[in-house]
C-alpha cells in the first residue's frame, strides 16, 4: 500500500520506540554521569557496558525464537513493562542515602533483559506494517526517528541532570508508559508457526546465515568496527579530565553523532529509493567512520571534537541503513525474529562490548590512546572486509527474497 508509511500501526511504532529510545540515552547518561561522580572509576563504566551486554548474549536463541513464535506487539509492550519495572529499581537505589554500586548493576541487568526480547520483534515487525516497495524508506525513516531522540535526548539529558538530577529517573518512569500506549497499535499478527521449541529451530537463524554470505558480512563488518571503534563511552572522562566541563557539555557531546545521522537520514528517506550501490556506499562509509574515531581522539579541542563526532554518526547512518535493507529484505519473515536476535547481539556486541574495551584499555593506557588504537584497527577491519566480502561490496542492489 502507498500509504502504509501513515498508518496508525507505522506511526504507532515510531512514536513508541522515539520514547522508548529517548527514555534509554537518557538513562545511560545520567547513569553513566551519576556513577562517575560516585566512584571516579572509568571502569565502574566497562561494567555498566557488560551489563547491557549479557543477556542479550545469554537469551539470544530464545528471544529470537519468541519474536517468530508468538505476537510480536505482545513481546514489544510486555518487554517494556519489564524496563519499566527496571528502571523504579534504578530510581529508588539512586535516591537512597547510602549509594550501591552493585544495586545498581543488577538493576541495569534487569532492564536489559527487556532490551534482549523488545530488539528481534521491534525489528522483525516493520515488514508485518510496511509493504516490500517501502521497506527501504520505512527501514530509513525509523533509523531517522531513532536519530532524532538519539540527538534530543543527551542534550536534554544533561538540561534534565541539571534541573532534576537525582529526580530525573522518576521522569523516565512516566514518560515510558507513553511507549506502551504507542506499541498498542501495532497489529496483532498471528504467526504461522508450530510452535516447536527444538535446537535445530533455535537455531534456524544461524544456519541461514552461514548460508548467506552477504547478511553475514554487512553485520559482521558493523560488529567488528564498532568494537574496536567505540568512543562514546569515554565521553564523561573527556569531558570531565580532558575539557573541565560539566554535564551540559557531555549532553551537547553526546547528542552530535545522533545529530549527524539524522542528517544524513533525511537525506536518504528524501531520495526517495534506495541507494544505487549499496555494497560500496556501505565501505565507503566504514573508511569514513575509521577516519571520524581518529579525529575524536586527536581533538583537543570542543568544536573539532563536535565535528568528528558528527561525522562519525553520519557516516555510521549509511552501514545502518544498508545493513537493515540487507536483513529484512533478503531474510524471510518466517526466521525474521531469529536472524534480527543475531543482529541484536551483533549491534550489542559491537556497542556494550566496545564500550567495555574501550573504557578498560583507557583505564591503563588513557582514553586518546585508547580511541587512537580503536581508529586503527576499525581501518584495519575495513580493509579486512573487502577481501572477505567481495560479493557485498560488488552488491548493486538489494533483491527481495521470494518467500
Amino acid at each position: 500500500m502507498s500509504d502504509d508509511l501513515f498508518s496508525k500501526a507505522f506511526i504507532g511504532l515510531l512514536c513508541g520506540r522515539v520514547v522508548s529510545t529517548f527514555n534509554g540515552s537518557v538513562l545511560a547518561l545520567a547513569v553513566a554521569w551519576h556513577l562517575y561522580q560516585n566512584t571516579g572509576n572509568a571502569f565502574d563504566l566497562a561494567l555498566v557496558s557488560l551489563t547491557q551486554i549479557i543477556p542479550i548474549l545469554a537469551l539470544f536463541l530464545v528471544t529470537g525464537w519468541v519474536a517468530d513464535n508468538y505476537s510480536r506487539r505482545n513481546v514489544i509492550m510486555l518487554s517494556t513493562a519489564l524496563q519499566g519495572i527496571a528502571i523504579i529499581m534504578i530510581a529508588y537505589l539512586m535516591n537512597t542515602e547510602v549509594f550501591n554500586k552493585w544495586w545498581l548493576f543488577f538493576a541495569l541487568l534487569f532492564f536489559s533483559v527487556g532490551r534482549a526480547f523488545i530488539s528481534p520483534a521491534i525489528q522483525s515487525i516493520i515488514p508485518n506494517i510496511v509493504s516490500s516497495q517501502n521497506l527501504s524508506r520505512a527501514i530509513s525513516i525509523y533509523s531517522v526517528s531513532w536519530n532524532v531522540s538519539l540527538a534530543a535526548a543527551p542534550f536534554f539529558g544533561g538540561l534534565l541532570l541539571l534541573w532534576l538530577d537525582l529526580q530525573v529517573y522518576w521522569l523516565l518512569v512516566i514518560s515510558l508508559m507513553v511507549s506502551l500506549i504507542a506499541y498498542k497499535y501495532l497489529p496483532d499478527i498471528k504467526l504461522v508457526s508450530n510452535k516447536d521449541f527444538s535446537m535445530s529451530e533455535l537455531f534456524g537463524g544461524v544456519v541461514y546465515l552461514r548460508q548467506n554470505m552477504n547478511v553475514l558480512g554487512s553485520l559482521a563488518l558493523d560488529l567488528f568496527i564498532v568494537l574496536f571503534g567505540s568512543v562514546l563511552v569515554l565521553l564523561p572522562v573527556i569531558v570531565t579530565d580532558i575539557l573541565q566541563k560539566g554535564p551540559e557539555t557531555l549532553g551537547v557531546l553526546r547528542a552530535m553523532p545522533a545529530i549527524g545521522a539524522s542528517i544524513v537520514g533525511f537525506y536518504l528517506t528524501a531520495r526517495r529509493k534506495s541507494l544505487s550501490k549499496p555494497g560500496k556506499s556501505l565501505f565507503i562509509a566504514l573508511f569514513i567512520f575509521s577516519f571520524s574515531i581518529v579525529l575524536v581522539g586527536v581533538s583537543q579541542n570542543i568544536y573539532v571534537l563536535a565535528m568528528a563526532l558528527l561525522i562519525y554518526g553520519g557516516s555510521d547512518m549509511i552501514s545502518v541503513v544498508v545493513r537493515g535493507a540487507v536483513v529484512q529484505i533478503l531474510t524471510p519473515d518466517e526466521l525474521r525474529g531469529r536472524v534480527n536476535s543475531l543482529n541484536a547481539i551483533f549491534i550489542a556486541s559491537s556497542n556494550e562490548l566496545g564500550d567495555f574495551r574501550a573504557a578498560t584499555l583507557a583505564t591503563f593506557i588513557g582514553p586518546v590512546n585508547s580511541i587512537l588504537i580503536g581508529g586503527a584497527m576499525a581501518f584495519a577491519v575495513t580493509a579486512g572486509g573487502l577481501v572477505l566480502f567481495k560479493e557485498l561490496y560488488r552488491m548493486d542492489r538489494l533483491v527481495k527474497r521470494e518467500e
